[in-house]
């Protein structure tokens, strides 16, 4: 009887060892996966400034106007979509400022050569249309 009892305490012990590891593996390796999303969002933001700074460097400024317009719009509609989203919920109020803020600047300095790519438009065009917090915490269209 004891050994029966000392086996199924070694098991449940190796049980509960193998859960702890299998848990703190797995948390590593999400927490690596997230800092490397934010190394390469870092490293791609860095080539576009470069790219732009060579741009205006060299006297090209409509395509580093261009280049940054895009960026706005593929910003504005990824925005767009996280305002929504319960984990980004306490910025809600700042994401939508953002979107307010290129709002405002898309109406005061509207290029007359940028047109929002197709696959974006729609998702610009639903951003650009949310201008508030609700109460309960969604967004209401612009009316």
């Amino acid at each position: 009887m004891i050994k029966t009892i000392l086996k199924i305490a070694a098991i449940l012990f190796g049980m509960w060892v193998l859960i702890l590891v299998g848990y703190r593996v797995g948390s590593q390796k999400t927490s690596d996966y997230f800092l490397r999303q934010a190394m390469e969002s870092e490293l791609t933001s860095l080539r576009t400034n470069i790219k732009v700074a060579e741009q205006l460097k060299s006297n090209q400024k409509e395509k580093a106007e261009e280049l940054l317009e895009t960026l706005i719009d593929v910003d504005v509609s990824s925005l767009g979509v996280q305002v929504n989203q319960k984990t980004f919920a306490p910025m809600r109020k700042e994401i939508l400022a953002s979107i307010n803020e290129a709002k405002v600047y898309r109406t005061k300095w509207t290029s007359p050569t940028h047109t929002v790519n197709k696959n974006l438009k729609s998702g610009v065009d639903a951003a650009f249309g949310m201008d508030n917090v609700q109460l309960g915490g969604g967004t209401q269209l612009a009316r």
